[in-house]
């Protein structure tokens, strides 16, 4: 039996419930079309009560910022305590990523601290200090010290031998960032002074961290927090 016109209008409007989002349904737009408000969550994603004269953090300090799920917006806030004997500000360093993971095999030797990777590039040196290399072979972890293009100097620990043989096999979380910026940009500037400035981005990298360069030589930088806000 058909339905009538009553009991279509209440199918209709179940169906507009269930996964329209308010979006009218009609002969002229069949199906649902959720066009209610996109959420936005804020995450912080670097802190650092100090950042010393003329350094600059590593991928490390900066969780992932994950963008995978789909087309997304982007705003980064970045807050800093300028000392008040400064004579620079900071820089943001935005670079993307294919891939939250670096993986492959050790091609050095056999009992060895330091993992050699022929075949790796692990971008810029020292950039990985401060995350975590595994040896999958051996069972251990270690926080990366230091790294080249295709060596990572980790302490191993927790495994059986804790050490590198021939044909581990290892990944570290992570890395595989660019090693150009994506984005870069300086926020205003004053001594003393403490700054919160927000870029926004319309973004479609799989991946994203951001990198602190304290411009000045001698004085450190405090209280730096960046904050990533993604929306649908």
């Amino acid at each position: 039996m058909p339905l009538s016109e009553n009991e279509w209008a209440i199918l209709r409007q179940r169906i507009q419930d269930a996964l329209g989002g308010g979006a009218a349904i009609s002969d002229l737009n069949p199906l649902p079309v959720d066009i209610s408000p996109g959420t936005k969550s804020p995450i912080d994603v670097l802190s650092e009560a100090t950042i010393l004269g003329g350094k600059t953090t590593t991928l490390g300090h900066c969780d992932n910022i994950d963008l995978s799920y789909g087309p997304a917006t982007l705003a980064l806030t970045i807050e800093a305590l300028y000392n008040g004997a400064a004579t620079a500000g900071i820089k943001v360093h935005v670079r993307t990523s294919y891939t939250d993971m670096a993986s492959g095999t050790h091609t050095g030797g056999m009992g060895v601290v330091l993992l050699t990777d022929a075949a790796a590039h692990f971008g810029n040196v020292d950039e990985l200090i401060g995350l975590t290399v595994h040896n999958v072979n051996d069972g251990s972890i270690g926080l990366i010290t230091a790294n080249t293009l295709t060596t990572i100097t980790a302490a191993l620990g927790a495994g059986i031998a804790n050490v590198w043989n021939t044909a581990d096999v290892y990944f570290i979380t992570g890395a595989i960032f660019d090693t150009e910026d994506f984005d870069v940009w300086e926020p205003a500037f004053a001594v003393g002074a403490f700054v919160r400035q927000t870029k926004v981005y319309e973004v479609d990298p799989l991946v994203m961290k951001v990198l602190i360069e304290n411009l000045d030589g001698v004085n450190a930088v405090g209280d730096v927090l960046v904050v990533a806000t993604i929306g649908a």
